[in-house]
C-alpha cells in the first residue's frame, strides 16, 4: 500500500489547478489506501471525497503528509469518529510546516546547488566552455552531459529518499499536528546545505577568476594575481558575514558598492579592465 502511494506521489502536481492547487494529486496517491482502508463503496468515496478540499504544499515533503492522513483514515475506518473531525485541520498544519521546510531545502538549497555541481564537474573534467564562450575545442558529448546529469542525480536522490522517508515517518506517528516534523534535525540540515552551496559558489568564483586572470594577463606579477583572486573571494566572503549578521540584501548590496568605489577610487584601477 505505502509503496503504491509513493509511487503516486511523483503525479501529486500533475492536476495542479488554481482552484484547490494539489488536491488532485493529493487524492490520487492515496487512493489505493482507501480502497483497502474501505471496502464499502459509499465509505470510500465519502473518504475521497474529503481529500478534493483545497491542498498545497511542497511537494517532495508532501509525502509526510500522505502517511500521517491515511494512518488516521484507518483509525477513522476502525471507529475513530475523533479523526475525522481533527483530520482537516492536523492535514493544513502539516502542510503548512513542511511546505516552509521544504522550500528552503530544495527550492533554496538543492536547486541552486544542481548548477553549482554542473559547473564544478566540467570544470575538474577541464571543460571551460562555461566561462570562456570562444572555444573551439571538440567536446565530447559525455563530458558535455557529465555536468548538468551530476546536479540532477545528486538532487534527484535526496528527493526520492524524502518522499520514501516521509511516507513511513508520517505513516508511523500518524494524528498529529507535529506529526514527523522531527524526523530529521531541519534547522541543521538547511545550515548545512547552506554552508555547502557557500563553499561551492566560493570555489567556482575563486576558479572563475583565476582562470580570466591566468589567461588574460601575461605579465602579471603575483601581486597583481593575488588582488585579481582576492577581491571577489573577499567580496563573497564579506557579503556571507552580512547577512550572517541578518543584514539586508539592500544593506549589503549598498555597503559592498560603496567599498568598491571606494576601493578602486584608492588603488586607481579600472574595474572594467581589471580581468579583461
Amino acid at each position: 500500500m505505502l509503496f503504491s502511494m509513493f509511487l503516486r506521489s511523483f503525479f501529486i502536481q500533475a492536476g495542479w489547478n488554481y482552484e484547490r492547487f494539489q488536491n488532485l494529486g493529493f487524492a490520487f496517491s492515496l487512493q489505493p489506501a482507501l480502497e483497502k482502508i474501505y471496502p464499502d463503496k459509499e465509505k470510500y468515496k465519502a473518504a475521497l471525497l474529503r481529500h478534493l478540499q483545497i491542498f498545497n504544499t511542497q511537494p517532495y515533503m508532501a509525502a509526510f503528509v500522505l502517511g500521517n492522513i491515511i494512518r488516521m483514515e484507518e483509525r477513522a475506518a476502525a471507529g475513530g469518529e475523533a479523526d475525522i473531525k481533527t483530520l482537516p485541520g492536523v492535514k493544513q498544519a502539516l502542510a503548512s510546516s513542511f511546505a516552509s521546510i521544504g522550500d528552503r531545502i530544495f527550492w533554496g538549497r538543492l536547486k541552486p546547488m544542481t548548477v553549482q555541481i554542473c559547473l564544478l564537474v566540467w570544470a575538474a573534467c577541464g571543460f571551460y566552455g562555461w566561462l570562456f564562450t570562444g572555444m573551439n575545442d571538440e567536446l565530447p558529448l559525455g563530458l558535455l552531459l557529465a555536468g548538468p546529469l551530476s546536479g540532477i542525480a545528486v538532487y534527484s536522490v535526496f528527493s526520492v529518499y524524502i518522499r520514501w522517508k516521509g511516507l513511513k515517518d508520517g505513516y508511523a506517528c500518524g494524528g498529529a499536528n507535529n506529526c514527523a516534523l522531527d524526523a530529521a534535525n531541519w534547522p541543521r540540515l538547511i545550515r548545512l546545505l547552506t554552508a555547502a552551496g557557500f563553499a561551492m559558489s566560493l570555489a567556482i568564483v575563486a576558479l572563475a577568476f583565476a582562470l580570466l586572470a591566468g589567461f588574460n594577463c601575461v605579465a602579471c606579477t603575483k601581486g597583481d594575481l593575488l588582488l585579481k583572486l582576492g577581491l571577489p573571494v573577499a567580496v563573497l566572503a564579506l557579503h556571507r558575514v552580512l547577512r550572517a549578521l541578518g543584514r539586508s540584501v539592500f544593506f549589503t548590496a549598498g555597503l559592498l558598492l560603496a567599498l568598491s568605489i571606494l576601493l578602486f577610487s584608492a588603488l586607481k584601477l579600472g574595474p572594467f579592465k581589471l580581468y579583461l
